[in-house]
Order: structure tokens, then C-alpha cells, then sequence
């Protein structure tokens, strides 16, 4: 009895495999792109939380930011869960430079002054970090000039003026004269004491698609282009105008070779 099933061909079978193999060599560079927009809406969630915090700290404090400049994380500890760790951490930033992380895909571990740990036993880390202009510093070091510290989030154009955002570590001081990074995991001084050059490398890292997240001191959020970062007040008298902006007559020359595709400002 001859059988009415047929089955398929060799030839059959690779003309669906080569079609499927072309699908997904077409959905790949989607899906990619859609997780790390995904990672970047994350990433903005976290920081719309951690501007409810500072602005929590602010009203506890008659307006003003601590004094103390690295020891944020012990602060405003009590102002969310303990098991929030998550709020911590840029979904596109959470393994730990202790455990092999580069710049800026790596997150940081308060390690100094007998830090507490979290709840896996570590001490406590995270990828973000504080403009620290914004401390209420009863001096400064490094450099500073105490005029320029805003101390208080209660200030004229204050969104502007940016908080707290991805960092490569506990915080940063720009200044308007600062240098791009050379290479996207270039963060000179991110280990130094404060007050160094090149500080605003700590903030210009490429962790989404040419932007990185910012809260700004009216609790706002939102992306910022690396470029943008040298037009924002990180201190009251930063020039928005200085030679990396377009007011200043930036040109392509002026930028790393990595950073020339991103947007001017």
C-alpha cells in the first residue's frame, strides 16, 4: 500500500532554515535595541525615586543638601526600603568594578568608613552619583571656590541645575574647562579625592546610546546627550558657553573621535 504522507525535502528544509536565519539576523539588531531602551526607561524609574528621596532629605534638612561629600549612601539610607537595592543600580550598570566592571557598564562599592552592608552581605553599591556643587559644604577642597556651591535645591532655574545621575562613582565636580574622555572608559581621577581636572568624565559615560540620566533640583528627569553635559550649571558660575558648546564655537576637531557622531549643543 503506498502511504499519502510526504515529508520534506532536504531542500525544503534548508530553504526554512536559510529564511529563518535571515529573520533573525533582521529582528536581532531590534530586539537589542528595544532592550537597551528598556534598560534606559529602567534606569529613569530609579532616578524619578531617587529624586523623591533627595527631595525628601531637602524638606528634613530646611531645604539644604548634607555637608558630608562621600557619604551620601549612609544619608539618605532610611529614606527607602532595604530591600529597594535595585533603585541602586543602572540596569545597564550592575556588576561591580570589585568583580571585573569597566566604564561605564560598572558599579560601585562604598568600601571606606566601616559602610553597612546590604542585604547579600556586601557593602552597599551603586552606578549613580551626586553633582557634589550641590553640597551645603562648610568649606571646600581641591580647588573649589564655596561661592559656586549651590548648598540648597531651592534656586533660580533649578532644572537646570543637574542632582544626581549616572556616575562611574559616588559623585563628581565639573568644571565648565573640563576635557571629554578620551575613550568611552576613560574616567580619569575616579578615584581621586575631589577637585581634580576632568571630573565631568565621570558623568560623560556612554551607557545609553549616547546619553546618560540625570535628576535635576527640581526632581525632574530626564536624558541627557554627553555633549549637553558642558551646556548644564553644575555650579552658580558655570559658563554655558565655554568651548565645548555650540555658543562657544565648538567643531568636530574639539571632540574625541568616539564621541564626534553624538548630538552638539
Amino acid at each position: 500500500m503506498r502511504s499519502n504522507h510526504k515529508a520534506f525535502t532536504l531542500i525544503e528544509l534548508l530553504v526554512v532554515i536559510a529564511v529563518i536565519a535571515i529573520l533573525m539576523a533582521i529582528l536581532m539588531p531590534a530586539l537589542q535595541r528595544v532592550r537597551k531602551q528598556a534598560a534606559a526607561v529602567a534606569c529613569q524609574s530609579n532616578l524619578h525615586q531617587w529624586g523623591l528621596i533627595w527631595a525628601m532629605y531637602t524638606q528634613d534638612h530646611d531645604g539644604y543638601f548634607p555637608t558630608a561629600v562621600l557619604t551620601w549612601r549612609d544619608l539618605v539610607k532610611n529614606y527607602h526600603k532595604d530591600d529597594d537595592q535595585k533603585i541602586t543600580l543602572c540596569p545597564r550598570a550592575t556588576k561591580l568594578y570589585t568583580d571585573g566592571a569597566v566604564p561605564p557598564f560598572g558599579a560601585w562599592e562604598q568600601t571606606w568608613g566601616g559602610a553597612e552592608l546590604d542585604s547579600t552581605g556586601r557593602p552597599y553599591a551603586s552606578s549613580y552619583g551626586i553633582n557634589q556643587w550641590v553640597y551645603d559644604a562648610p568649606q571646600v577642597v581641591g580647588g573649589r571656590i564655596h561661592e559656586q556651591i549651590w548648598r540648597t535645591a531651592n534656586v533660580k532655574n533649578a532644572g537646570e541645575v543637574p542632582c544626581f545621575g549616572d556616575c562611574a562613582i559616588t559623585g563628581a565636580t565639573p568644571n565648565d574647562t573640563d576635557e571629554p574622555p578620551a575613550r568611552p572608559d576613560d574616567v580619569d581621577y575616579v578615584w581621586g579625592q575631589g577637585g581634580g581636572p576632568n571630573e565631568i568624565r565621570r558623568f560623560c559615560m556612554n551607557r545609553h546610546e549616547g546619553n546618560m540620566n540625570m535628576v535635576f533640583l527640581d526632581w525632574s528627569v530626564r536624558k541627557v546627550g554627553l555633549k549637553e553635559l558642558w551646556t548644564l550649571k553644575f555650579h552658580r558660575t558655570w559658563n554655558t558657553a565655554n568651548r565645548f558648546t555650540l555658543a562657544g564655537g565648538v567643531t568636530a576637531d574639539d571632540w574625541p573621535q568616539w564621541m564626534r557622531r553624538f548630538k552638539d549643543y
